[in-house]
C-alpha cells in the first residue's frame, strides 16, 4: 500500500496479457525492434492515461479521445503517427477490434445480436460474415439484392471451394442480418442450408486417455485436460470455470456451456487432489485455471481465465510425447467421456443432460463409435449369417 501510495499509483493496474500479446503480435507481424519498442513505449502511455480501464477493457473511442488530446496538448507530428499507428495495431490486431468508427447498420446489428444474447465469438463470426458480403461487391450490405447474395454463396461454394462449416457460418450470419436487421425475407435468396456432413468422431481408449494425460508435465494444463475427460466438457467451459463452480459437499461441478445454459455434472473425486494442486499453485481467487504472465510473475492476481490456445498447446505436446497415433484434439476427451460412460451402460439420456446437449440426436452419434455394442451387433450378424454359403 505504502509503494502505491507513493508513486501516486491507482487500484488500476497495467494489463500485462494484453501488453505480452501486443510484443507477440508485432514480432509475428515482423516489425522492427525499434519500431516495437516505439508502439509499446505509445501504448504504455494511453495505458496510464486510462481512468479505470486498461488496454483490454479500452474501447476505440477512448483511443480516439486520448489520440485528440495528445494533438490538442501540441504532440509533434511523428509522435502522434506513431502513437496512432500502435493504438490501430494493439485494436485490430490484438484485440480484433476493428479501428473504423461502427456504421449506424452496424451498431443495428451488433444491438440486435446483444438483445438475443448471441455470445461475443457469434457476434464477431456474424459481423465478419457480412463484411465479406459488402467487400465482395464493393458497396454497403443493405444495397445488395437476393440474387447478388446467391452469386456470393455460389462464389464461396464452387470457386473459392470453402469448407462446409465456414459456409454455413457465413450463411447464418448474414441470413441474421437480412431477417432481423434488415426485415427482408430470406427465402427469396434461394440460398439453401449446406447438407450437414456426417462424420463419426474418433474416439481415444481410456488407456490413451490416461497416456496423453501423464504426458502433461504443467500441473494447471494438466489438471484443466484431465477435469475435461473427467467431467466431459468443452474446452471453453473447462477454461472458463471458477472456483466458486466447485460443489465438494454434493461432488458436483457447476458448468456455464452454450447460450449460456447451465448444468450440474459429477465431479470424481479422484481428481480433488490435483486441482487442490493446481489451485495452490496460483491461489487466484477467481478463476481455477488463471491465465499466468508477466502479472502473475510479480505476485498479481490475474484477471483471465487460461487462453484457449495454451491448452490446446499442451495437448498437442504431451499427444505428440505420449505416442498416439490416431488424429485427435482436446475435443476427442469429450467424445472419450461420453463413449467410455455408453460402453460402462450409463443411460444415453443421462449422458445427454451431462454433456449439455439440447437433442437427443446430438448425443446417439456414441452409440455409433461404442466398442462392447459394435461387437455385440457384429457377433449377432455372424451367428445369423452362419450357413449361408456351403458347398455342394
Amino acid at each position: 500500500m505504502g509503494t502505491e501510495c507513493s508513486t501516486g499509483r491507482t487500484k488500476r493496474q497495467p494489463d500485462s496479457q494484453h501488453r505480452d500479446g501486443f510484443q507477440q503480435g508485432m514480432i509475428e507481424a515482423g516489425l522492427a525492434q525499434a519500431t516495437r519498442g516505439v508502439y509499446l513505449r505509445e501504448f504504455d502511455r494511453f495505458e496510464a492515461k486510462l481512468d479505470r480501464k486498461t488496454g483490454g477493457t479500452a474501447a476505440v473511442r477512448d483511443a480516439r479521445r486520448y489520440l485528440s488530446r495528445m494533438k490538442e496538448s501540441g504532440a509533434s507530428e511523428s509522435r502522434y503517427a506513431n502513437a496512432s499507428a500502435a493504438l490501430r495495431f494493439f485494436f485490430e490486431k490484438v484485440r480484433g477490434v476493428p479501428w473504423q468508427p461502427l456504421s449506424p447498420l452496424r451498431m443495428r446489428m451488433c444491438e440486435d445480436m446483444m438483445l438475443r444474447h448471441f455470445s461475443p465469438k457469434t457476434q464477431s463470426s456474424y459481423v465478419r460474415s457480412v463484411i465479406g458480403l459488402a467487400r465482395y461487391y464493393g458497396r454497403s450490405p443493405d444495397q445488395i439484392g437476393e440474387e447478388e447474395i446467391r452469386r456470393y454463396f455460389v462464389h464461396l461454394t464452387c470457386e473459392r471451394k470453402l469448407a462446409r462449416p465456414t459456409i454455413t457460418i457465413a450463411l447464418c450470419g448474414i441470413k441474421f442480418f437480412y431477417e432481423v436487421t434488415l426485415g427482408r425475407d430470406w427465402s427469396l435468396t434461394g440460398v439453401p442450408v449446406p447438407k450437414r456432413q456426417k462424420k463419426l468422431p474418433v474416439v481415444l481408449t481410456v488407456e490413451e486417455v490416461r497416456k496423453i494425460l501423464r504426458c502433461v508435465h504443467v500441473v494447471r494444463h494438466r489438471a484443466c485436460l484431465t477435469l475435461i475427460y473427467a467431467c466431459g466438457l468443452r474446452l471453453s467451459e473447462g477454461c472458463k470455470l471458477t472456483v466458486r463452480d466447485i460443489d465438494r459437499a454434493r461432488g458436483l461441478l457447476h458448468v456455464t456451456g452454450k447460450g449460456s445454459k447451465d448444468r450440474y455434472v459429477p465431479l470424481p473425486p479422484v481428481v480433488l487432489p490435483l486441482l487442490e494442486e493446481c489451485w495452490r499453485s496460483h491461489r487466484n481467487p477467481t478463476w481455477l485455471f488463471p491465465w499466468v504472465g508477466r502479472g502473475a510473475a510479480r505476485g498479481r492476481a490475474s484477471q483471465d481465465h487460461v487462453p484457449i490456445k495454451t491448452v490446446q498447446q499442451a495437448f498437442r505436446e504431451a499427444l505428440k510425447e505420449s505416442g498416439v497415433s490416431k488424429k485427435v484434439s482436446v475435443h476427442s476427451l469429450r467424445h472419450g467421456y461420453a463413449t467410455h460412460l455408453l460402453e460402462k451402460n450409463v443411460r444415453l439420456q443421462q449422458i445427454q443432460h451431462w454433456l449439455g446437449h439440447s437433442s437427443p440426436k446430438t448425443t446417439t452419434i456414441y452409440a455409433h463409435v461404442t466398442e462392447p455394442i459394435t461387437q455385440e451387433a457384429t457377433q449377432t450378424v455372424h451367428r445369423l449369417m452362419d450357413g449361408l454359403i456351403q458347398g455342394g
